[in-house]
């Protein structure tokens, strides 16, 4: 199940204040997962989130500075269901232990990510 296609996530950008703060790049349909009552893929949906690790520090310039590395905190817009426009969209931040954010092989660890994410969303509903 994906986001329905009557929304798009550009205009995110403009319906949720504080979104282009954590979000500098345009979310596509295939960044929102579905998030349901429990981990049974027949549970109720409860609604779509897309979320991200943040870096650590912002440069002089207000950029991003990758090189500082995640820190750890994860942000997620979630879109309860039933999800007809981003009026009901929300920020939510939580964190990790920063060493989970990566994987060995220096990938990200989305599992991990995902599963922060929708542990936040449960609790803070």
């Amino acid at each position: 199940m994906t986001l329905p296609r009557s929304l798009d996530p550009a205009d995110l950008r403009h319906s949720l204040p504080g979104f282009a703060r954590w979000f500098r790049y345009p979310l596509h349909a295939d960044d929102f997962h579905p998030l349901r009552a429990s981990d049974d893929a027949g549970a109720r949906l409860l609604g779509y989130y897309a979320a991200k690790p943040l870096y650590g520090k912002i440069d002089a310039r207000g950029r991003v500075d990758r090189s500082a590395g995640f820190n750890g905190e994860v942000v997620a817009v979630f879109l309860p269901s039933p999800a007809r426009s981003w009026r009901r969209a929300r920020l939510i931040r939580t964190r990790m232990p920063r060493h989970r954010v990566r994987r060995a092989d220096g990938t990200r660890n989305w599992p991990a990510i995902r599963r922060a994410a929708e542990v936040a969303i449960r609790r803070s509903r």
